[in-house]
C-alpha cells in the first residue's frame, strides 16, 4: 500500500510535524502494509528525520515551493515571481501533455505512483491568501490522478477574497473526503460539500503514538514544581500597529512576571519548549526576551534549550511536568494527550475550540487581554485540581484516540475501496 502525503509543512514546526507523525501512526494500524512518501516544504532536513522510520521511503517537495528565500520584503517579491514561473510552466505541462508530462516530473511521478493520497491535516486553507493558494494548487494536483484523495482534519481560516473562496471551494469539491478538525469549519464545509463527503474529526496530533525517553537534566529538579511553557510572536492582526506592540509587550510582561512570582514563593522552574525552531521565527527568541526580564538571582529558574527534539519526544518531556502553560496550540494537545494539566493562552479561536472539545474551557487565557492576576489565579486552580484533571484528561484523550481509528477507518475503508 503506497500512500502519499501532501502539504506536509516541515519538521521545523513541532506542530506541523506532530500532525504529520500522528496521521502516520494512524495510518500505519488502518494499512498494516502501508509504506509512505511525503511531499513537503523542507524535503532535504525532513528526510533525515522523517525516514528514519522505514515505512516512510521518501520525503519530497510539494509542487510549489517557495523555501528556501530570504525573509525580507524583496525576499517575498523575488519569491512570489519565482512561484508564479514555475506555476505556469507546471500548469502548461499538464495542460499540453500531461500523460507525457508526469513521468518526467518526479513529484508527479510520486503521486501517480500511489495507492491512496492524503492531505495532512493544519490550518493553511483560507487566511494568508499566497500559502492558502499554494497549499490549495497541490491539492489540485492531487486531484488530477485517478486516485482517492482524503484531506485529514483541516481548518479553513476565514476568507475575505471571493475568488480564493470561488477556487477553493471548486477544487475541494474535487477530493473524495474531507475531516475537518472542528466545528467551525466543517459548518462552513456544510454549505458547498455533499453531507457524505465531510465529517468531523480530532486534530490528528492526539493521535501520536507515546514513546518513552529519558531527560537526565531533569533530575537536579526532583524538589521543585516544575512547570513547562510555550510562547510566541504574535501580530494581533484585528489592532492597529500602535495597539499591536502594546499587546505584545503586555503578555511578555505578564509571563516573566508570572514566572517570577511562582519562581519567589513556590520554587518552581520552567523550561522551555520550543515548537518553531526556523531560524528567522523561532520561539526561542520571544523566550529570550522573557527571561531577559527576570532578575539576575532568578535567569536560572528558567531553562531554555535549543534541543532539536521531536514529536514524540517533545510529549515524553512534557509527561515529566506538574503542569503546562502554553501559547503553541499544538504544544497544549501534546501536554493534554499526556494527561498533564493545562492553560491555554488563546491567539486564535481554535485554541478555544481545542480546550473546549478537552472540557477545559476553565483554562483558557486570551493572549490579547492577559493579566498577571488572571493567570496566576488559573495556574493556582491547575496546581490545586491537578489529579483531578489528569483523571479527566486520561478518559477523554482515550475516547479521542479510539474516535479518531475509529472514524478514519470507517471512511477510508468504504470510500478509498468500495467506490
Amino acid at each position: 500500500m503506497k500512500i502519499v502525503i501532501t502539504n506536509a509543512y516541515t519538521w521545523y514546526n513541532k506542530g506541523d510535524a506532530g500532525i504529520l507523525l500522528g496521521t502516520i501512526d494512524v495510518l500505519k494500524k488502518i494499512y498494516r502494509d502501508a509504506e509512505f512518501e511525503i511531499l513537503s516544504f523542507t524535503p532535504i532536513a525532513d528526510k533525515k528525520k522523517y525516514c528514519s522510520d522505514p515505512k516512510v521511503i521518501d520525503v519530497k517537495s510539494n509542487i510549489l515551493n517557495p523555501h528556501p528565500y530570504k525573509h525580507t520584503k524583496i525576499g517575498k517579491i523575488i519569491a512570489m515571481i519565482k512561484l508564479l514561473i514555475k506555476l505556469i510552466i507546471i500548469q502548461t505541462n499538464i495542460k499540453i501533455n500531461f500523460s507525457k508530462y508526469k513521468k518526467k516530473n518526479t513529484i508527479l511521478n510520486t503521486l501517480d505512483n500511489a495507492d491512496l493520497i492524503v492531505v495532512c491535516g493544519g490550518g493553511f486553507l483560507g487566511g494568508k491568501k499566497l500559502d492558502s493558494l499554494m497549499h490549495l494548487y497541490q491539492i489540485y494536483v492531487d486531484t488530477l490522478f485517478d486516485k482517492k484523495v482524503f484531506v485529514m482534519g483541516t481548518s479553513i481560516e476565514p476568507i475575505n477574497s471571493k475568488i480564493v473562496k470561488r477556487m477553493t471551494e471548486k477544487v475541494l469539491k474535487q477530493v473524495n473526503y474531507i475531516f475537518a478538525r472542528e466545528f467551525i469549519t466543517y459548518d462552513y464545509l456544510k454549505t458547498f460539500m455533499p453531507m457524505d463527503k465531510i465529517g468531523l474529526i480530532p486534530d490528528m496530533a492526539f493521535a501520536l503514538k507515546e514513546e518513552k525517553h529519558n531527560f537526565s537534566f531533569l533530575s537536579e529538579y526532583n524538589d521543585n514544581i516544575v512547570l513547562g511553557i510555550t510562547m510566541r510572536e504574535w501580530n494581533f492582526p484585528m489592532a492597529n500597529r500602535k495597539e499591536k506592540k502594546v499587546l505584545m509587550n503586555n503578555y511578555i510582561d505578564t509571563i516573566s512576571n508570572t514566572m517570577l512570582y511562582y519562581i519567589k514563593n513556590k520554587n518552581a522552574i520552567f523550561i522551555f519548549i520550543p515548537q518553531v525552531i526556523v531560524e528567522y521565527a523561532s520561539d526561542t527568541f520571544v523566550a529570550r526576551r522573557i527571561k531577559e526580564k527576570l532578575p539576575e538571582k532568578y535567569k536560572e529558574r528558567f531553562i531554555i534549550r535549543n534541543d532539536d527534539w521531536s514529536p514524540y519526544e517533545i510529549k515524553a518531556l512534557i509527561s515529566k511536568f506538574d503542569g503546562f502553560i502554553g501559547t503553541r496550540m499544538h504544544s497544549n494537545i501534546f501536554a493534554t494527550s499526556m494527561c498533564v494539566p493545562t492553560i491555554a493562552i488563546a491567539y486564535e479561536k481554535k485554541t478555544n475550540g481545542i480546550m473546549n472539545t478537552l472540557e477545559l474551557n476553565d483554562f483558557i487565557v486570551e493572549m490579547d487581554k492577559i493579566t498577571k492576576e488572571e493567570l496566576i489565579s488559573k495556574i493556582e486552580k491547575m496546581l490545586k485540581e491537578k489529579n483531578k484533571i489528569s483523571e479527566h484528561l486520561s478518559t477523554k484523550i482515550s475516547n479521542l484516540q479510539k474516535e479518531i481509528i475509529h472514524n478514519l477507518s470507517i471512511v477510508l475503508k468504504e470510500k478509498g475501496e468500495k467506490e
